[in-house]
């Protein structure tokens, strides 16, 4: 069962018009967190109450993080609300507001497979690919419940990486699964030079949550919005019709998605609602 938590939702729109789906790490939550970050966020904060009523604003995080951790992070950093929805683990799971906290979205859940399952062909991809001569490095992160099983790759040189980051891609869909491939962020917590390799089962990811979602509401995709900061987030940008990177994206990112706001942060999130919902 997700674990409880104090922190209440967002008051829930009456009718819902329109949906924001938003990265969660060095997104919505800057890390280090400094005074002016933390007034942003309250900023925020209070445009979210505002804009469910006023425009029909439904807000999500889509995180690779875990719920657990999510939730952790949230009460460590003193967020007054949860959104509305919460995708995560790289879009395998979906969480929406309950009485006394998230809960699981039930056509999402039913529709996964087993965490053993993908953690079977998970093993099986990384096997082929050590035969292939490309090293991958098991990350400790995931819970093992978790249906992503995740992997870091050391950046050598350009070429061959590029090379074994496409056999990477061969060998995930050769095992029936997907891979989510994308520069790490320091930032974040993560090592340098290196790629995050996220194996997870084919029909999740960050895409298909905007899929449901804007299915489930009744939304048109191209009259919702997306923010990012880093590469596993491209998908998710490119979804909606308002995909935006904020300033402080890296720079694998920002190389590959045309729209990139000056502000950082929770300053990019609310400058783009803001001017958009009127």
């Amino acid at each position: 069962m997700p674990p409880r938590t104090d922190i209440p939702p967002l008051p829930a729109p009456a009718t819902v018009r329109t949906v924001a789906f938003c990265d969660f790490d060095e997104t919505y939550l800057a890390h280090a967190d400094t005074p002016a970050q933390q007034h942003s966020r309250r900023t925020l904060e209070d445009y979210l109450v505002r804009a469910g009523e006023r425009h029909g604003l439904l807000f999500g995080w889509v995180t690779g993080s875990s719920l657990t951790s999510v939730l952790h992070k949230a009460a460590g950093h003193g967020l007054r609300f949860l959104p509305h929805f919460m995708a995560c683990s790289l879009g395998t799971e979906l969480y929406v507001a309950g009485d006394t906290g998230p809960v699981p979205e039930p056509d999402w859940h039913q529709r996964l497979p087993a965490a053993e399952h993908v953690r079977g062909l998970a093993e099986e991809a990384v096997r082929q690919l050590r035969a292939l001569d490309v090293p991958l490095i098991p990350q400790t992160c995931r819970a093992p419940d978790s249906r992503v099983v995740s992997y870091y790759y050391a950046a050598q040189d350009p070429e061959r990486d590029a090379r074994r980051l496409a056999l990477i891609g061969h060998i995930a869909d050769r095992t029936l699964l997907q891979v989510n491939l994308s520069r790490c962020n320091p930032a974040a917590g993560d090592p340098e030079d290196c790629y995050d390799v996220d194996f997870l089962p084919r029909g999740c990811g960050k895409r298909k949550i905007v899929e449901h979602i804007c299915r489930l509401h009744a939304v048109n995709t191209a009259q919702a919005f997306a923010f990012g900061d880093s590469g596993n987030d491209l998908e998710m940008l490119k979804a909606v019709g308002r995909g935006l990177l904020v300033g402080n994206c890296t720079d694998e990112a920002r190389s590959r998605h045309p729209r990139v706001s000056a502000g950082r942060h929770t300053d990019a999130i609310l400058s783009e609602l803001e001017g958009a919902l009127q």
